[in-house]
């Protein structure tokens, strides 16, 4: 059920059964396309089998049709004016009005917030931070911001590192990653020397994606027979294709755009996903390809180590070293990987554990 507008207080009948505490997601700048929206729909679905969950948006996200994957016992209340003041007092009514609520927040600004209205009113809830980017290396937000949390789920161990160094206390992290579905593998089309690469997110040319990176890189590519995918739109798509132009490469790219059902669309196992990322949080995408069996060829942003693990799922590059990006590229053409080995590489990310981990954080979070 979706709620437009200033919703104070919902609650269920099954209330009175759940001695848990009520936990509302907040969440701000969502564009509804992204792996946060993905990761989001798991972890409610998951969560609402065992007490009350709800999600509150205060912006309205250009695409809402993730929306309708949650599930129907999940309250969604969504702030959708352009009046600044009526904006504020909306945000200001959730920590007001809402009793018996906890809150996990995706938004460093809504943290601060919410400490500001819980000593100003005299409050008991507690706020616990989910952020979903590397806190350095970024002009989102300011990270000063979430020491105004009690606890912090941290999805990758580099994230926990960079709480630590803002002085929060070890105790008050808990790093869980990221959930991911267990997949069966894509068939596999055997070529001899030839490459099926594949890209998937948002178009930035030398923004976070540097995009402009990873087509230099596929040109380094030499006697093999390639081709690349690219899914994703953003600001930059158009420069993005007049630089493979430019690099004469465009003949072996296809140029999907934002595609709906990646995985719909990919049935045939690629030879690799590429990323040239120069940050990240912890992309979604790649775990959703090494679940599937496909390897990654990566910049060795803040965090990778998380989830790759070379040669076994695939290899890593230093960002800006075009050439070796090519060089690894070409190394995936050589060397063959297990199948098996790739997809049980990210065993900690598979739902069932994921879930341990998160509810035996949330009640270590909540009594603190």
């Amino acid at each position: 059920m979706i709620n437009y507008g200033i919703v104070i207080d919902e609650y269920s009948p099954r209330r009175k059964y759940i001695m848990k505490k009520r936990l509302n997601f907040l969440a701000s700048n969502l564009s509804g396309k992204g792996g946060t929206e993905t990761v989001l729909i798991t972890v409610l679905n998951n969560l609402i089998k065992n007490r009350d969950v709800s999600l509150t948006l205060i912006d309205e996200p250009q695409d809402k049709n993730w929306l309708q994957k949650l599930d129907d016992k999940v309250s969604v209340n969504i702030y959708t004016g352009n009046n600044l003041v009526s904006k504020i007092w909306f945000i200001m009514k959730i920590f007001i009005f809402e009793k018996d609520t906890n809150y996990i927040s995706l938004s460093p600004s809504l943290i601060l917030i919410a400490n500001k209205v819980r000593k100003l009113c005299n409050k008991k809830y507690k706020i616990i931070s989910w952020i979903h980017f590397s806190l350095k290396n970024q002009d989102m937000f300011d990270p000063g911001k979430l020491v105004n949390a009690d606890g912090h789920l941290a999805i990758s161990s580099v994230i926990r590192e960079q709480l630590l160094e803002l002085g929060v206390k070890s105790d008050e992290i808990m790093t869980i990653f990221n959930p991911i579905e267990r997949h069966n593998s894509i068939p596999e089309v055997k070529k001899e020397n030839y490459l099926n690469l594949f890209y998937a997110g948002r178009m930035t040319f030398d923004g976070q994606k540097n995009i402009s990176e990873l087509l230099s890189g596929i040109s380094k590519i030499k006697g093999i027979n390639y081709h690349l995918d690219m899914y994703g739109s953003g600001e930059d798509l158009e420069k993005c294709k007049e630089y493979g132009k430019k690099l004469g490469i465009n003949g072996n790219i296809t140029w999907h755009g934002w595609t709906k059902n990646l995985w719909e669309e990919i049935n045939v196992r690629p030879s690799a996903l590429v990323m040239s990322s120069k940050y990240e949080g912890l992309p979604m995408i790649m775990l959703e390809s090494i679940s599937r069996g496909i390897p990654v060829v990566t910049t060795k942003f803040d965090g990778y180590e998380d989830i790759v693990k070379e040669g076994v799922n695939g290899y890593t590059y230093k960002s800006g070293n075009i050439e070796e990006l090519g060089q690894k590229l070409i190394k995936i053409s050589e060397q063959k990987m297990s199948t098996k080995d790739i997809q049980d590489s990210i065993e900690n990310y598979y739902t069932e554990n994921y879930f341990k981990n998160l509810e035996n954080a949330l009640a270590k979070l909540e009594r603190i």
